[in-house]
């Protein structure tokens, strides 16, 4: 489906008009003769073409490579003619397992657009599902998920060629991949613009993540606006503590009783910032084990670390510059069927009524000697622990397949969890195959689960606020789509989604510093800047917005 390009022309000197904006959108390969012809376009030869992030190439072959100096965001932008009603075409495919590649139309400037595109990521590869995304780029330098829907019969793996058609009419974006039908998204926000491509790669210098050929377009020109190549895309994240030396991962984040926030960052050791997490330093701190750490309602100040099947914990009375030696308050004792117990990522939670939280995970014996690339052959299962008196002493693990389920779900690997503000608890589990992330509720303040369900949406290596904020929004982060973030205004039943950056490695720390006013610490790129990166991030009614 696609409309020809039509001119309604009120005289010959229009028509002279029209024909010289035509002729100016010289050097395409192959322009098309006719107004419902095909256009290829090319990256040989003199193109209008308009680069963030450095040139792309065509090699002799016709294929199309995006730079791959950093991680972040490339796009190219055909300037030569701006369309209302689109239709393009082109062949793709994901050369790294972290990875996306995407269609750009309707472009107003190079932070404004709809972005069609296709997520690639180690988990979801190797798990055999296929992702197809329709965004809104709108200035804010996140990506508004408007749909992202799970294509059957697509083959995930990387190197496949898939052959992509988007139509764009009206207020109407449609995607077919292999020919199969993909989501359909209505916006009105833009009402023409121009085409382009995007892509994006988890760490600098690892070759193409994503590859193009044989991209045509056809549709309804409109008079171009001109383009301004000087304006960039924001840039929301900072490098919360830059020292370039090895890859930061921060693991929980709290509030000392003096007002400091604390920050455990390996390799680094524990940090403090005085301004709500704006600037990071040494915390010069004597004794810090490491560990979770957490300020708890009483007033105390408290690290947990899981160590050989052990619960340690050391507490500190001088705001996190001295630390008491550890002290062991607990064994782990797996069910059985499972060797030993981990905890997940950021683990310690605190609930309304002081009770103490703690998930924990582990591979199950059926997965022995198994590759996690045979599908179905890795097993893992997932557990949460309580205190009530502050972390002294610990209940056993409790399934988080509960009852009528027979916590016989293999698949849940790390837990993230939060409390709601009728004080229910939501807990979403990272799996291992299942396209979704597993879920199950309980309403006892952990004392038993719910069945896990399937979840939301797709993701991987998260971190979770563990509480509903001021307003009662749950907001979680992680891998894919890109870096994800994931906000819910009604309990969890509904949820809208974001991509906020292009690392993928995720992890790290989700905290409120004031009201409805979020930090994200998070793991950064490979290399060769290996530092943590950090957001701030606005809960607003109408869902989540980057505080620069």
């Amino acid at each position: 489906m696609y409309v020809e390009t039509t001119f309604k022309l009120a005289s010959a000197g229009a028509l002279l008009v029209a024909v010289a904006m035509l002729m100016s959108t010289g050097g395409v390969k192959g322009q098309a003769e006719a107004s419902g012809d095909w256009l290829p376009l090319s990256f040989q030869g003199p193109q209008h073409w308009s680069y963030i992030g450095g040139d792309w190439q065509e090699d002799e072959a016709g294929v199309i490579n995006p730079p791959t100096e950093a991680c972040a965001d490339r796009l190219a932008f055909y300037v030569g003619r701006e369309y209302s009603h689109v239709e393009a075409k082109f062949d793709f495919r994901w050369n790294i397992g972290h990875c996306g590649a995407g269609f750009v139309v309707r472009a107003q400037d190079p932070s404004h657009y709809y972005l069609v595109h296709f997520p690639s990521c180690g988990q979801h590869y190797r798990a055999k599902h296929f992702w197809a995304v329709i965004s809104k780029a709108d200035g804010s330098g996140w990506l508004e998920i408007l749909d992202m829907q799970m294509i059957h019969g697509v083959a995930s793996e990387l190197k496949a060629w898939h052959t992509a058609r988007v139509v764009v009419e009206g207020n109407e974006i449609r995607v077919w991949v292999d020919g199969r039908p993909g989501p359909v998204v209505y916006d009105d926000s833009y009402k023409s613009g121009y085409v382009g491509l995007e892509s994006w790669i988890y760490s600098p210098n690892i070759g193409p993540g994503s590859s193009f050929r044989n991209l045509e377009i056809r549709g309804t020109e409109v008079p171009p606006q001109p383009w301004d190549e000087a304006l960039q895309p924001p840039q929301n994240w900072f490098h919360a503590y830059p020292v370039g030396e090895a890859q930061q991962s921060p693991s929980s984040i709290t509030r000392a009783p003096n007002g400091d926030l604390l920050m455990p960052l390996s390799p680094v050791g524990l940090l403090r910032s005085p301004d709500n997490g704006r600037t990071w330093g040494p915390a010069e701190s004597e004794g810090f084990p490491g560990g979770f750490i957490h300020g708890t309602s009483d007033g105390r100040l408290i690290t947990l670390v899981v160590r050989n099947n052990h619960i340690l914990m050391a507490s500190s009375e001088d705001n996190g510059k001295t630390w008491s030696e550890l002290d062991d308050r607990a064994e782990i004792v797996a069910p059985a069927g499972v060797d030993k117990l981990y905890p997940s990522i950021n683990p310690l939670m605190e609930l309304a009524d002081g009770t103490l939280v703690l998930f924990v995970y582990g591979h199950h014996a059926s997965a022995s000697g198994s590759s996690v690339l045979e599908w179905g052959s890795r097993h893992c299962v997932a557990y949460s622990m309580r205190s009530t008196d502050g972390g002294q002493t610990w209940t056993g693990p409790t399934t988080l397949d509960g009852p009528p389920g027979a916590g016989l779900n293999l698949d849940l690997t790390e837990p993230y969890a939060a409390q709601l503000s009728d004080g229910r608890l939501l807990c979403l589990i990272r799996p291992i195959y299942s396209p979704w992330m597993w879920e199950t509720w309980s309403d006892n303040n952990g004392e038993s689960w719910g069945p896990t369900t399937r979840g939301p949406f797709p993701s991987y290596a998260c971190a979770m606020l563990p509480h509903a904020t001021a307003s009662g929004a749950l907001v979680i982060g992680g891998r894919m789509p890109g870096l994800g973030l994931h906000v819910s205004h009604d309990g969890g039943m509904t949820w809208k989604q974001y991509r906020i950056d292009t690392t993928i490695w995720a992890m790290g720390t989700m905290y409120e510093v004031a009201p409805d006013v979020l930090l994200w610490v998070y793991m950064g790129e490979y290399s060769p800047n290996y530092d943590a990166r950090a957001q701030f991030i606005r809960v607003t009614p109408e869902g989540l917005e980057p505080i620069r």
